[in-house]
C-alpha cells in the first residue's frame, strides 16, 4: 500500500507543479533604462536598453504609444521562446527617429492558448534628431538602357543631392520579379531584396557618406568584362541611414534592353590580300592593294558599325579621317562602341589602323534611324564580308613591310590584332 501511496502523492505534486507553471505570467522582469533618452548619435543617452523575461514560447510585440494615443511599432508578433531578452532602442520606428515626448512603453505576449499578458511603463524623448536625410533631385537618365558597347544608350547615370552627413549609403538595382526577392525579411517593405546588383559611387572630392552632389555611372558591368543582368525591368534603390538611425529611401526605375558583351571575330583570322595585276604582294607605285575578311558576330548582342563601306578605295596617304572630310560623311570618323576592320602596316607612322571598313556590306546588316540618324548592326549569328582597295602612292620608309588586319571596337579594344600578316613590297619602276 505504502508505494501506491507514494506514487499517488508524487504525481499529485507535480500536477500541482505544473499547473503553477502554466498559470505564470508569460512576460515578467520587464524594464527600459534609462526612462529618459536622447536619440541624436551625440553619444550621450541615445539608446535605451530594453529587458524581459518570456516564460512560455509566445508571440511578442513591442511598442510605444504616444500622447495622441497613437502605436508605434518596434516589435511586432515576433515567435519567442522562454528565456530573457534584452535589446536596444534608440528611438526609431520604421526608420525614422521618434520626436520629443512622453511615451508609453508596452511589451505584450501572446501564447498559443490565445492568453494575453503586457507590461508597460514611461519613457521620455528630448532633443531626438527627427531630420531625416534627402535625396534632393535624385534622377536616373537614360530610363532605358541597352549594355553592350555600341556606344548608343550603353549606360545610367544616376545623380541626387545629399542633405546631411550619413552614416551610410547604399545604391543598387534589383529585379522585383525575382523569387528570390520574394522571401520574407526581418525587414519589412520593399526595400530589402536578397538578390541585389550595387552600384559604385565615381570618385570625387565628396565621398559617399558626405552632404552634396553624388553621381553613380552605371553600364551593367560591362566595362569590367562582366555580363550585364538579363534585359527586363528594374528598381533602382538609394538609400541612406544617419547616424541617429534616420533611414530613408528613394527608388526609380530603370529597364535593361540588348543588355550583353559583345563578341565578334575575323572568320579564322585570315585576310586576302593580293596585287590584282598579278596576284602577288610585289605592288608597283601607283598600284593596288586588294582585300577581303569576313566577320562574324558569334555574342548574343548586335554590334554597331559604321562606313566607309565595303569597295572603297583609300589612298595610301589617307586615312579614315580624311576620307571622312573628302566624302562629307560625318559618321566615318571615330566612334566610341562602333566596330570596324581595318588594315595596319609595319612603316605606317600616322594614324594607327588607317584603313577602316564597315564590318559588312549593307546588305549584311540591319540598318533604322535612331535618334534622326541611320544606325547599322550585324545582328548575333550574323557574318558580314568586307573587301576593299589601297593605291599604293609611295614607296614608305620601310620596305618591303609588313601589313596585317585587326578588328577594332573603336574606344574599346582591338580584337584580331595582327591578323594574317603578310608582307608586301612597293616596287619604284624608276629605282
Amino acid at each position: 500500500m505504502f508505494p501506491r501511496i507514494r506514487l499517488a502523492v508524487l504525481l499529485a505534486i507535480a500536477a500541482l507543479a505544473l499547473a503553477a507553471c502554466d498559470s505564470s505570467s508569460l512576460v515578467s522582469d520587464a524594464s527600459i533604462e534609462p526612462t529618459t533618452i536622447s536619440p541624436n548619435a551625440d553619444g550621450d543617452t541615445d539608446v535605451a536598453s530594453i529587458a524581459y523575461t518570456i516564460n512560455r514560447p509566445s508571440y511578442v510585440s513591442i511598442y510605444f504609444v504616444d500622447e495622441m494615443g497613437e502605436k508605434h511599432y518596434f516589435r511586432r508578433e515576433r515567435r519567442r521562446s522562454d528565456r530573457d531578452y534584452n535589446v536596444l532602442w534608440g528611438g526609431v520606428i520604421d526608420g525614422h527617429v521618434l520626436p520629443d515626448g512622453e511615451y508609453t512603453w508596452v511589451i505584450e505576449a501572446s501564447d498559443e492558448q490565445g492568453n494575453t499578458e503586457r507590461a508597460e511603463g514611461a519613457i521620455t524623448l528630448i532633443e531626438a534628431d527627427t531630420n531625416a536625410p534627402k535625396f534632393e533631385n535624385f534622377a536616373v537618365n537614360p530610363a532605358i538602357i541597352t549594355p553592350n558597347q555600341d556606344g548608343i544608350d550603353d549606360r545610367a547615370s544616376i545623380t541626387y543631392w545629399l542633405t546631411k552627413e550619413v552614416n551610410e549609403v547604399q545604391v543598387y538595382l534589383y529585379d522585383p520579379t525575382d523569387p528570390e526577392n520574394a522571401r520574407d525579411s526581418e525587414i519589412p517593405g520593399p526595400y530589402s531584396p536578397t538578390r541585389r546588383y550595387p552600384l559604385l559611387e565615381q570618385e570625387r572630392e565628396v565621398e559617399s557618406t558626405e552632404p552634396g552632389f553624388h553621381y553613380y555611372d552605371y553600364d551593367g558591368g560591362i566595362d569590367l568584362g562582366a555580363d550585364p543582368p538579363q534585359d527586363g525591368d528594374y528598381i533602382v534603390v538609394v538609400e541612406a541611414r544617419d547616424f541617429a538611425g534616420n533611414h530613408t529611401v528613394v527608388t526609380s526605375t530603370l529597364t535593361i534592353d540588348n543588355g550583353g558583351k559583345p563578341r565578334a571575330d575575323i572568320v579564322q583570322g585570315e585576310v586576302t590580300m593580293l596585287d590584282p595585276g598579278d596576284g602577288d604582294l610585289n605592288i608597283p607605285i601607283g598600284g593596288a592593294l586588294v582585300f577581303t575578311a569576313t566577320i562574324e558576330n558569334y555574342g548574343n548582342v548586335p554590334i554597331r558599325t559604321a562606313g566607309p563601306w565595303p569597295g572603297t578605295e583609300y589612298r595610301s596617304d589617307q586615312n579614315y579621317n580624311t576620307l571622312a572630310y573628302d566624302h562629307g560623311d560625318e559618321s566615318w570618323f571615330e566612334q566610341s562602341g562602333t566596330w570596324r576592320f581595318a588594315l595596319n602596316f609595319q612603316s605606317n607612322f600616322g594614324q594607327d589602323f588607317p584603313f577602316r571598313y564597315a564590318v559588312g556590306r549593307r546588305q549584311d546588316l540591319r540598318c533604322e534611324m535612331i535618334d534622326g540618324r541611320e544606325q547599322c548592326f550585324l545582328d548575333p549569328g550574323e557574318r558580314g564580308l568586307v573587301y576593299g582597295t589601297i593605291i599604293w602612292t609611295g614607296v614608305p620608309p620601310r620596305n618591303p613591310f609588313r601589313i596585317w588586319g585587326g578588328l577594332l571596337h573603336e574606344d574599346v579594344a582591338v580584337f584580331n590584332n595582327f591578323a594574317d600578316v603578310q608582307e608586301i613590297e612597293i616596287l619604284d619602276p624608276e629605282q
